[in-house]
């Protein structure tokens, strides 16, 4: 019995690992606007999300830290909107997102995305070195997001 729990601590650890030390692809995406979007070297923190109620989290709290310019913090977000219905998407998703002040790199296919290190439901935040993912956070409410977002530097 005390095999099987070591046996099982062992892969959760690994696993957790195996995510806080994954490399990412240099990539660069789409916004909102048609501008380019770039995740490199540079990148100190990747948002991420793939659920619409996750989307509105990041939105609110990014409108009253009134964070406009990602870049010059080094942040990265990323919404994947490959399950969306395409005319939902182009006519009425894409139209409301160019009145935020802030870049949505999108994720319209979900290639990109489809291996980084997510939970549901979820914002889903890495912190990165490089290209490498040092930690992963996932914040599963609006209250988290907001407290983390405001330790981000």
């Amino acid at each position: 019995m005390i095999k099987k729990i070591l046996l099982a601590l062992t892969f959760f650890t690994m696993s957790a690992v195996a995510y806080a030390q994954q490399t990412l692809v240099p990539a660069e995406f789409l916004d909102q606007w048609e501008k380019p979007q770039a995740l490199n070297a540079d990148t100190k923190w990747v948002i991420f999300t793939s659920t619409k109620e996750a989307g509105k989290w990041v939105k609110e709290t990014l409108e009253t830290m009134q964070v406009e310019d990602m870049a010059a913090k080094q942040w990265l977000y990323v919404a994947d909107i490959s399950g969306m219905p395409s005319l939902i998407t182009k006519f009425m998703a894409i139209p409301k997102m160019q009145d935020y002040k802030f870049p949505i790199a999108l994720e319209r296919e979900g290639d990109i995305t489809q291996a980084w290190p997510k939970q549901e439901d979820a914002v889903n935040v890495y912190k990165m070195d490089g290209l490498t993912i040092q930690k992963v956070y996932a914040l599963t409410s609006e209250p988290e997001v907001v407290e983390f977002f405001k330790t981000m530097n």
